[in-house]
């Protein structure tokens, strides 16, 4: 399998944008952790499409690592 100039372009453009939103993630605002709020998903100031994404990914992990292979092994 050979991959083209633009293959390889996205690859390092999904890259370099996860790596510049993950530093913007962390300089975005800094946790008050003496309060119990901050102790999860960004102290509800993700908003609702960022909470969205997380949840989707949360339930996706947990049914792709506990349901599907006890379905199998049933």
């Amino acid at each position: 399998m050979e991959f083209s100039t633009f293959d390889i372009a996205l690859f390092f453009l999904i890259v370099a944008s996860t790596i510049i939103v993950a530093f913007l993630g962390a300089r975005w605002r800094a946790a008050d952790m003496s309060k119990i709020s901050e102790w999860s998903i960004g102290g509800r100031k993700f908003g609702t499409l960022i909470v969205w994404f997380l949840m989707g990914g949360d339930i996706y992990t947990a049914y792709a690592l506990i349901s599907v292979p006890g379905g199998a092994y049933g």
